[in-house]
């Protein structure tokens, strides 16, 4: 009597993702050839601006999700002007930008591309990621890439980068409901 049996200590981690389970979809996303061919022709066009572009994403999110700027512990009550020069904000959409490179590079590989993003989800648990907010990046990505790629936007280019972000999203989220969530 009085001992704590750790298997029920409730780890709240877990049970948020539990409780957004349903949230992930159920249909894998999957991406067209000519999906493909139009991200790797418009990713070498924008890799030359990913520092600016993951910036502008990252301020764009916290202006329209201010609760996922909560969710960022260094970003807690910093104003948007300190932000926007903070060295902290500039290497985590440097990271985040690196991770759309990596996807890209194993984009005719898919099983690698899955492995990499359900890593990542998995990693995401531990720093409390809200399993939410992950379907957030890919609209506010499209809209900082936008006016790099004015000249040859198009229709089908924005549904292809929301594509691939769906697909990127589905695996990162797989990846958080599957982390091994140590508790004590």
């Amino acid at each position: 009597m009085g001992n704590i049996d750790s298997k029920t200590t409730i780890n709240t981690r877990r049970s948020k993702l539990i409780h957004n389970k349903q949230k992930i979809e159920t249909v894998e996303p999957v991406l067209s050839e000519r999906q493909v061919d139009l991200l790797l022709e418009s990713w070498d066009v924008l890799k030359h601006d990913i520092s600016k572009v993951g910036v502008v994403m990252f301020m764009n999110l916290f202006q329209t999700h201010p609760e996922v700027q909560d969710a960022f512990m260094p970003f807690q009550k910093l104003a948007q002007e300190d932000m926007e020069h903070s060295a902290i904000l500039r290497s985590h959409a440097l990271r985040v930008m690196g991770t759309v490179d990596k996807c890209l590079a194993r984009i005719r590989t898919p099983e690698k591309l899955q492995t990499l993003m359900h890593e990542l989800g998995e990693r995401h648990v531990n720093y409390n990621a809200r399993y939410d907010f992950v379907d957030l990046v890919g609209s506010q990505f499209v809209y900082a890439i936008k006016p790099h790629l004015e000249d040859g936007w198009s229709k089908e280019l924005e549904e292809a980068w929301l594509q691939l972000f769906r697909v990127m999203s589905y695996y990162m989220k797989k990846g958080m409901q599957d982390a091994n969530v140590i508790t004590y």
